[in-house]
C-alpha cells in the first residue's frame, strides 16, 4: 500500500544499503529512505526496485521479479483462506514474523511490498480489514513535501487490533494493548494501554492479564 504519508523531518535515516531491507534491520528503529513512486517503463522501474530490495547483479531484477509474484500468489491465496489457521503460514512464507497463537482475520492487509519487516508477537489477535503497513511512497511529485520511507511495524504479544484499524510505519505496539476499531495508529502505543481515534490517543491504561480483581 503506498496511500499513507507521513510529513518530512529531520530524523529520517539516509538510505545507505543496496537492499532497504539490510539498511532497515541494521539500523532498528529508525527510517529509512526510499524512491519515491515514478511512473515510466516497467523494465527500468522493476530494476531499480530490485536494487531497493537487494536483488544486484545482472539478472536480479529477474529473481526480485519471480520474488513479487509469489508474494502475489500467497497474498491472493490468504485472500480466499476461511480460517485464521489457514492465513497464518501463508503470511509466514510471504516472509512475516508471526508468533505462536495468532490470530489472523479476513481481508486483512500485512505490508505489500515488505512483509519481512512486520512483526506480530505470540497471541495477538488482528480482527478484520486491518492494515499493517512497513512503507511509505507517495508520488514523486511530493517530493520535499513527504518523505518516502521504509520503517519496521512491530506488534508485541498480546495485542488485540480491532476491526479496519490502520497502523503505520515504524509503530511499535507495546505489549497487552488494545487498538480499538477504525483507529489510526501513528506513533508507538504504550504497553497495556487502550488507544482509539484518527490519530490513536491513548484513552485507558489496561491491567496485565494476572492482576484483575476479583469481583
Amino acid at each position: 500500500m503506498d496511500g499513507n504519508s507521513h510529513q518530512r523531518d529531520s530524523d529520517a535515516a539516509p538510505e545507505g544499503a543496496s537492499s532497504t531491507e539490510a539498511a532497515v534491520k541494521k539500523q532498528g528503529h529508525f527510517k529509512t529512505e526510499v524512491r519515491y513512486s515514478q511512473r515510466g517503463p516497467l523494465l527500468p522501474r522493476l530494476k531499480s526496485a530490485a536494487v531497493e530490495h537487494g536483488y544486484t547483479g545482472r539478472l536480479g531484477y529477474v529473481a526480485y521479479g519471480l520474488r513479487f509474484v509469489v508474494d502475489v500468489v500467497l497474498r491472493w491465496l490468504v485472500f480466499f483462506m476461511p480460517l485464521s489457521r489457514m492465513r497464518v503460514p501463508l503470511h509466514r512464507a510471504r516472509g512475516v514474523k508471526i508468533g505462536k497463537g495468532v490470530l489472523i482475520g479476513y481481508n486483512v492487509t500485512i505490508d505489500d511490498v515488505y512483509p519481512r519487516l512486520v512483526t506480530i508477537g505470540d497471541g495477538v489477535a488482528v480482527s478484520d480489514g486491518v492494515f499493517l503497513l512497513a512503507h511509505s511512497k507517495p508520488p514523486e511529485y511530493f517530493k520535499g513535501q513527504f518523505e518516502s520511507f521504509v520503517a519496521p511495524l512491530t506488534i508485541k504479544d498480546n495485542v488485540w487490533v480491532g476491526v479496519a484499524a490502520i497502523i503505520l510505519p515504524g509503530v511499535t505496539v507495546g505489549e497487552g494493548s488494545i487498538i480499538s476499531a477504525g483507529s489510526l495508529v501513528t506513533r508507538d502505543v504504550r504497553p497495556h494501554w487502550l488507544v482509539a481515534g484518527n490519530p490513536a490517543r491513548h484513552i485507558q491504561e489496561l491491567k496485565p492479564s494476572g492482576q484483575h480483581s476479583e469481583q
